[in-house]
């Protein structure tokens, strides 16, 4: 089969060899196959296909090559928080009831790349109820929809509203009354917008609050049934039930309003309707979580409801939580350079256009990825990849290990000074130190939150009053005499650097009381990328940076030298 020619593809229903093109919707009632792609601002697109095959596979295709660039935000956090509270104050004037507030995140393709590998690639670790791939000539969407908009057979019609999604680890629980009194919002305006095209009395509310898991998701889902009216078109359906009322607000013409005050750029094809319409059978998604293109642009949308109680910030958190996924398996950076989703990483260190250490770095990674099931990919093709960046004289090189591998390179400058450094009490489980995973999120809050308090990294101590290690560091202290760096069991990463210091016998593996600590006469944080700098204050005490230092820290780089051209 030819992917670069248009074809429409939906549970199983493939169809090829296209005849028209067209925006009226009255075409639809010539009882042909018609591919739908509807947009959020009310355009629509209807595509006539002659062959139709059911039970069919997608197409096999090519291999999907994760991409390489920062998805950008059409809007930024502190905007979006500020539209959050716009639709609450909206809501205390009694204006609107719930708004579907949304953002679109874009990235860089070539015009060459197909979307068939993506779709693929998505159907195999992203299944969705009703995803769908649309390729025409002036369209390409690869959609993991898992909302059902519209379904028809004969007169019966049938519709889910999405409203309410967590993270799958939080199932077991009921749904927050927020995800409740969010869901009954919509599905009261489904039924009224049943009511306009239905035969009086046959709208219903079959199923109110069912759970559906879907990968790394839990949605809370209701059903709303109805019959049609005799006669009705479908330009008149299209008419009363567009935009989908899950993803606009209630009352819908308000949300409407409010929507395109906020948001800077039209939604496109995201949140409209995607699917088929074959006479009087249909089948429809609400057109959330697709990616679509545009020009050399790649787009994805993702969305949250505001209600009155919303909290700005968990909405946002909502919207990175939907996007994650299906972004990790795309590819590509989020804004501050780390991947989506989940996974395994290594920060090296580069002099002179090498990276130091490697060997070992990638010997943690596999043994990680071992014992978690991620994959890693060939020494030939991770050096491949790494030969491919500009060679940089002083750099941090980023390795990750999640959906894609995916590499990163920024130059690099070294600390001219000794670290200050607190102590922070911490609870958690040891086990969770084990691995050098990513999101990163809690360990740069951390580190975030030591620099406001006017500290460089922190000493974290754990739940039993154990020393472990700093935010982004492992650390090595002089106690009476001895350097000494925490044993793994009190909850530290097997650092790179904290792992040769033990094997070249500058540095014994000990459990440290937090007491003790104040018996250090020298101390050293260490990483792979700072290699060992000087701490020159811990909890407000001054230590000594002097020719025991000195000493400790040239045989370091000794060994490091040895190691980069052994």
């Amino acid at each position: 089969m030819d992917l670069n020619r248009p074809f429409f593809w939906m549970n199983g229903v493939l169809a090829t060899d296209l005849i028209e093109v067209t925006s009226d919707p009255d075409a639809l009632s010539d009882g042909g196959f018609w591919a739908v792609s509807t947009t959020f601002e009310g355009k629509y697109t209807f595509a006539k296909f002659a062959t139709v095959i059911r039970g069919a596979s997608f197409p096999e295709t090519g291999e999907w090559s994760g991409l390489t660039d920062i998805w950008e935000s059409s809007i930024r956090q502190a905007n979006f928080e500020e539209y959050v509270n716009e639709i609450k104050a909206q809501i205390v004037q009694g204006n609107v009831y719930q708004v579907n507030a949304c953002r679109i995140l874009s990235t860089k393709i070539s015009k060459e790349r197909s979307l068939a590998p993506l779709f693929l690639k998505i159907l195999g670790k992203n299944p969705a109820p009703f995803a769908s791939y649309l390729k025409l000539p002036e369209i390409e969407i690869a959609s993991a929809s898992p909302e059902l908009f519209f379904s028809r057979e004969g007169s019966d019609i049938k519709t889910s509203p999405i409203k309410g999604t967590r993270k799958l680890a939080e199932t077991g629980s009921s749904f927050s009354e927020k995800d409740q009194s969010e869901n009954v919002m919509i599905v009261d305006l489904m039924r009224n917008d049943f009511g306009r095209i239905c035969k009086t009395g046959t709208v219903k509310v079959s199923q109110l609050f069912r759970s559906e898991l879907h990968p790394g998701l839990e949605h809370l889902v209701s059903d709303v049934i109805g019959e049609v009216r005799d006669e009705i078109t479908w330009a008149q359906i299209f008419e009363e039930i567009l935009a989908p009322g899950s993803v606009s607000g209630a009352p819908k013409e308000s949300a409407m309003k409010i929507i395109s005050d906020n948001e800077p750029n039209d939604r496109g094809p995201y949140c409209g309707a995607l699917g088929w319409i074959q006479g009087d059978l249909a089948s429809l998604s609400v057109a959330i979580r697709i990616f679509w293109r545009t020009g050399e642009k790649l787009k994805f949308g993702a969305g949250a409801g505001i209600t009155w109680s919303s909290d700005p910030t968990l909405e946002w958190e909502e919207t990175e939580l939907k996007a994650a996924k299906l972004l990790s398996i795309a590819g590509g950076f989020r804004s501050d350079r780390w991947p989506f989703g989940s996974g395994l990483f290594e920060t090296i260190r580069v002099e002179k256009g090498r990276p130091q250490l490697l060997r070992e770095h990638l010997n943690r990674a596999r043994k990680s990825a071992g014992e978690l099931g991620f994959e890693i990919p060939s020494d030939y093709e991770i050096l491949e990849t790494i030969g491919s960046l500009d060679e940089i004289e002083l750099g941090r090189l980023r390795l990750t290990f999640g959906e894609n591998f995916q590499v990163s390179i920024d130059p690099y400058v070294d600390a001219s000074h000794s670290a200050r450094v607190g102590l922070q009490n911490l609870d958690f489980s040891p086990d969770s130190k084990m691995h050098k995973r990513f999101p990163y999120t809690s360990n740069l809050n951390l580190l975030t939150e030591a620099r406001i308090n006017g500290f460089d990294e922190v000493v974290i101590i754990n739940q039993g009053g154990k020393v472990c290690e700093g935010a982004v560091s492992n650390f090595v202290f002089r106690i009476d005499g001895l350097w000494v760096t925490p044993e793994l069991g009190a909850g530290v990463l097997p650092g790179i650097i904290r792992g040769l210091i033990i094997s070249s016998g500058l540095a014994i593996e000990a459990e440290i009381d937090a007491s003790e600590l104040d018996r250090a006469t020298h101390a050293f944080a260490l990483s792979a990328l700072r290699i060992a700098q000087p701490v020159g204050e811990l909890a407000g005490r001054i230590l000594q940076e002097d020719e025991i230092s000195k000493q400790w820290s040239d045989k370091l780089r000794e060994i490091l030298h040895a190691h980069s051209i052994g």
